[in-house]
């Protein structure tokens, strides 16, 4: 589900045809001659192919796993000759001194470890419904309280996102096409945590829980069912509080937007956090070795329930008999 070196490009599409045509001799050539035409990202500490962004930068799962296992054992080294060996593919494990060096020298990040603790630090304050005072219960009600709480709840998901480590890093215009993709994912992802501690009850604020029936009655049952349906997998899986925050920061970072101008710095946010749940997983949950691949399944159907959400929420705004703010009308639009 993570975006791959050929994610919009046309090489490996065509690559892909010439390979699946199947009606030319020649075709099994063509597609090795097509794969290897697609540029190598290089590791930047000793020059081998990379596997990806580690630690916030490209690198092979050798070095990957040297710094890994320096930065986790809090080992030091010495260089037995003047701290200036030469790190090649070859080298690389000549000294282990320099090889650290340069990894810190090139932008490894010890702090990814830390990035699940940053993410903790940065979750906002709870909200709490504001209800029309004087407007007579029922769906109008209702409806009118949830498109408040939120409009109110984006601006504090905008505030949020500036605080995951990286994101500031994106362009202004890759950062908003993220949101505008992921707002109510994120916001759904919200509730659904609320709501771990309840049996069949959706909290969508502190003071705003809705069960079936009052559901039922906002005309809000089948949005009901499908975030409930999701309630019930995260409880199965037990979540945690870091993990939640991770999978809500990877669920911004993996948005489905079509408007990305710089894939690789994107791809390079979203393996730095998807390494943050790997290590947490592995340093927290070691017992559970599919763990991480179980909470990441998990973000497919947050993605179609928040796509069912959208939909049942823009076709109350073409009702027009709910009020909306203009924020989330946008955002509201912008997922249409």
């Amino acid at each position: 589900m993570f975006a791959g070196a050929g994610l919009g490009g046309t090489p490996c599409r065509k690559g892909y045809e010439d390979c699946a045509g199947g009606l030319m001799e020649d075709s099994a050539i063509k597609c090795e001659y097509m794969l290897n035409a697609i540029p190598k990202r290089l590791c930047l500490v000793c020059g081998d192919i990379a596997s990806g962004y580690h630690y916030g930068v490209a690198s092979c799962e050798a070095c990957k796993a040297f710094f890994k296992r320096t930065i986790q054992g809090n080992i030091e080294y010495s260089c037995p000759a003047t701290n200036e060996c030469e790190i090649t593919k070859r080298r690389r494990k000549s000294c282990q001194a320099c090889r650290f060096m340069k990894c810190l020298k090139v932008g490894m990040l010890k702090e990814v470890t830390k990035i699940v603790s940053y993410l903790l630090v940065a979750e906002p304050d709870k909200l709490y419904a504001m209800p029309p005072p004087g407007m007579p219960e029922g769906d109008i009600k209702a409806l009118t309280t949830l498109c408040d709480l939120a409009d109110r709840e984006l601006v504090v998901i905008i505030g949020w996102a500036k605080h995951i480590p990286g994101f500031s890093n994106l362009s202004l215009g890759d950062q908003m096409s993220l949101l505008q993709s992921a707002w109510m994912e994120i916001l759904i992802l919200g509730i659904v945590y609320r709501s771990l501690p309840y049996d069949d009850k959706l909290v969508y604020a502190e003071d705003y829980i809705m069960d079936e029936e009052h559901s039922r009655l906002a005309g809000l049952l089948e949005l009901y069912r499908a975030i409930l349906q999701l309630v019930r997998r995260y409880k199965k899986l037990k979540v945690e509080k870091e993990e939640f925050v991770t999978l809500k920061a990877l669920a911004l970072a993996n948005s489905d937007s079509m408007y990305i101008e710089d894939l690789e710095a994107v791809q390079k946010l979203q393996d730095l956090l998807h390494e943050a749940l790997q290590d947490y997983e592995l340093s927290q949950r070691h017992e559970e070795p599919r763990r991480t691949g179980k909470l990441l399944l998990t973000l497919p159907l947050l993605r179609q329930t928040a796509a069912k959400a959208v939909q049942h929420f823009y076709s109350i705004k073409l009702q027009g008999k709910v009020p909306m703010h203009k924020l989330f009308l946008e955002m509201l639009e912008a997922k249409v």
